[in-house]
C-alpha cells in the first residue's frame, strides 16, 4: 500500500484512512507496515493532523483513546468507506472487555453497527456500521499486552536484533540509536515472521484490509 498524508495525492476509491488516538510513533509504525504491504494501486492516508468536525464551534487536534473514533465523522462525506482505527490497551475497559468496549464505544459515538463487531486477531476486529446514509468498514486494531504499542516495538527489538529493552520511548530510542536505526526502518526491513510475532493484529488487520478490496 502507498502511505500518504494528503488526499489530493491519490484515488479516493482506493483509499484506506488510518486514524490513532495521540500518538506519534503509531503512524510511523502504520507508515512501515503499509510500506511491506503489495498493491501500489492502494494507498492507506495517514492524516498529519485530525480534520475538523461539526461546524460553528469545531473541534480540532487529536482525541485520546477511543475518543478518535469520532474523527471518522469527518470524512464520511467523501466516499471514503474504509478506516484503520489504533487505539493502546490502556484505553480499554477491562471490565467490559475489548470487543464489547468497542461495540460500545462505536454506538456512543454514533455509529449504527449492521453486525456485531468481527474478530479478524485475538486484538484485532472488523467494524460494519453506518454513519447516516453512509456505510462504512472499520478495521480496529488495540496495541499493547498491558499498556501501549512499545510493547510490540520492544517484541520486534528483541526478535529481530536478540535485545531485550524496557518497553518505553526512551529506552527504544536509546537501541535505535545503539544500531543506527529508526524506527520506521527497523519496523520496514525486519523479518516477516518477526513482524508477525511482535505486531499480530495490526498484521491481521492490513491481511483483512487486501482481502476486503
Amino acid at each position: 500500500m502507498k502511505p500518504v498524508n494528503d488526499l489530493k495525492e491519490i484515488d479516493i476509491d482506493s483509499v484506506t484512512i488510518a486514524l490513532t488516538g495521540d500518538g506519534s510513533w503509531e503512524r510511523v509504525v502504520l507508515k512501515a507496515m503499509a510500506e511491506r504491504h503489495d498493491g501500489s494501486e492502494r494507498a492507506l492516508l495517514i492524516p498529519i493532523a485530525v480534520a475538523v468536525l461539526g461546524r460553528g464551534n469545531r473541534k480540532t487536534g487529536r482525541f485520546p483513546g477511543l475518543s478518535a473514533l469520532q474523527s471518522i465523522k469527518a470524512y464520511v462525506d467523501t466516499r471514503i468507506r474504509r478506516y484503520l482505527f489504533l487505539i493502546d490497551i490502556e484505553h480499554i475497559n477491562n471490565e467490559k472487555g475489548i470487543k464489547p468496549d468497542l461495540e460500545a464505544s462505536a454506538k456512543k459515538y454514533g455509529f449504527d453497527l449492521q453486525r456485531p463487531a468481527e474478530v479478524i486477531g485475538n486484538q484485532a476486529f472488523l467494524i460494519r456500521c453506518r454513519i447516516g446514509s453512509h456505510e462504512i468498514m472499520v478495521h480496529t486494531v488495540v496495541s499493547g499486552r498491558k499498556k501501549c504499542i512499545e510493547e510490540n516495538i520492544s517484541t520486534l527489538i528483541s526478535l529481530e536484533w536478540g535485545i531485550d529493552v524496557e518497553s518505553s520511548k526512551c529506552a527504544i530510542r536509546k537501541i535505535l540509536k545503539k544500531k543506527g536505526a529508526d524506527l520506521f526502518s527497523l519496523v520496514r526491513t525486519a523479518s516477516s515472521y518477526n513482524v508477525g510475532q511482535a505486531f499480530p493484529d495490526l498484521t491481521a488487520a492490513f491481511e483483512s484490509m487486501e482481502s476486503t478490496y
